[in-house]
């Protein structure tokens, strides 16, 4: 049905106070049914700043563990790499292609493994310096 066919043009854009009353109502429903879809816009600001900084602390040390195990597995790998190709045919004239880039591969994949355990460790207990982590209360009595 047009609007016109309902009679809109003789009220000339004004809403009735009932029609009013009803897109209030309606409005009000609306609203209550976006903060239920979506909880976390009534968190105010800093609430939003302080978890995007806590996700990308995560973010930095996932990247700082990853690149240390790769860094370990591509250090030995060249390491063996090198040795296979260029000092052992040339300095002892012998040919052992696969076998130091195996060793080395595998020596480098374990210390990467244990640098992300070290660093693993440093995160989850805090740094070894004392003077670094948080302070410690004094004890109540004086007694050291």
């Amino acid at each position: 049905m047009s609007p016109a066919d309902e009679g809109s043009d003789r009220n000339e854009g004004q809403i009735s106070p009932e029609e009013r009353a009803e897109f209030k109502r309606r409005s009000a429903e609306i609203g209550r049914r976006l903060d239920a879809a979506r909880p976390e816009s009534g968190k105010s600001k800093s609430a939003k700043g302080s978890q995007g900084k806590a996700s990308n602390e995560l973010l930095g040390r996932a990247l700082r563990l990853s690149t240390e195990l790769i860094g370990g597995i591509v250090v030995g790998a060249g390491i063996g790499w090198w040795l296979d190709t260029y000092l052992m045919p040339t300095v002892f004239g012998v040919k052992t292609w696969p076998l130091m880039f195996i060793v080395f591969f595998l020596l480098g994949s374990a210390a990467g493994m244990l640098n992300v355990v070290r660093s693993g460790m440093k995160m989850k207990t805090g740094p070894s310096d004392p003077t670094k982590g948080k302070p410690v209360p004094d004890d109540e009595d004086g007694v050291i």
